[in-house]
């Protein structure tokens, strides 16, 4: 929350539980954040995110939204959102601090007109636990004057890109977070594409199924690796397609639940079998 509260953000979680289950959850996790109850689901269904894979019978989850973030300005209107089908797969705090700062980076000053792209690739996140999203990030500083190419593009020239070795076993892929791009007509035969220009940041969300957990002596591990690939051109022409590898190694570490049963073990205690019996009978009576 320090981070959020730095970059001038409040959080506000929104939930289908009562508000003596948000209650008990916040003293157990010691949440600082609002919590709102929407047990009828009418905020959940004017937003249009009630979660349709659930059946409408007496399932107690069934009302629940699908999972997801809205990041707004000051003035409410939604500038940024991040939602999954699968409810067990949340974003990070990193990618959404990310979205509040308006992808803020700081680069290296570049070096004159003439200098070629640089990149920077790094692993945004200090773990990879189960169910949480992490990113890849490539930045890219491209001189005055050239232009990299967003998908797609026509054959025989590579867009910019972040892309994960095929043999990776149990890390899963996201639609990639990429700025706002311009249109460029090509001279030699009309086609219009999109392309990035200055200080470029691409983001590409991933996860882990489990499947990728390797453990040693020192703890559990994941491995991610893969490459970023551009090719920068300018107005009359393209320079030779360009790759740069990557390789993390992050702790996986365990992912901190809400209780739903006793409370034992490393999980906060927050009377979640009762509100679960609660949670049945609600949609027994409704």
């Amino acid at each position: 929350m320090e981070n959020f509260e730095a970059a001038g953000a409040k959080v506000y979680v929104l939930s289908y539980d009562e508000v003596d289950a948000l209650a008990d959850f916040k003293a157990a996790h010691e949440a600082t954040f609002t919590m709102l109850s929407d047990p009828s689901s009418d905020v959940i269904r004017s937003f249009g995110i009630l979660n349709t894979l659930i059946a409408e019978d007496e399932n107690p989850w069934y009302g629940i939204p699908y999972p997801g973030v809205y990041v707004t300005d000051v003035d409410g209107i939604i500038i940024e959102k991040f939602f999954e089908n699968n409810y067990a797969v949340r974003p990070g705090p990193e990618q959404l601090l990310a979205a509040v700062k308006g992808e803020e980076v700081i680069l290296d000053k570049r070096t004159g007109e003439n200098a070629e792209v640089t990149v920077e690739v790094e692993f945004d996140g200090d773990s990879l636990p189960l169910g949480i999203t992490r990113q890849v990030v490539a930045r890219f500083s491209v001189p005055k004057g050239m232009h990299l190419y967003d998908e797609p593009v026509p054959e025989g020239l590579v867009a910019a890109s972040i892309e994960l070795d095929e043999h990776l076993e149990g890390i899963l892929a996201y639609t990639p977070v990429s700025p706002e791009t311009r249109p460029v007509t090509l001279s030699i035969d009309d086609h219009t594409l999109e392309v990035y220009e200055g200080d470029v940041v691409i983001r590409l969300p991933v996860a882990q199924n489990g499947r990728a957990i390797e453990k040693d002596d020192d703890g559990r591990w994941v491995s991610i690796s893969g490459s970023v690939r551009w090719q920068a051109c300018d107005t009359e022409t393209c320079g030779l397609p360009q790759e740069q590898r990557f390789s993390f190694r992050v702790p996986a570490a365990f992912t901190i639940m809400a209780d739903m049963g006793p409370g034992e073990g490393r999980v906060p205690s927050m009377n979640g079998a009762a509100h679960f019996q609660e949670l049945t009978a609600r949609r027994q009576r409704s």
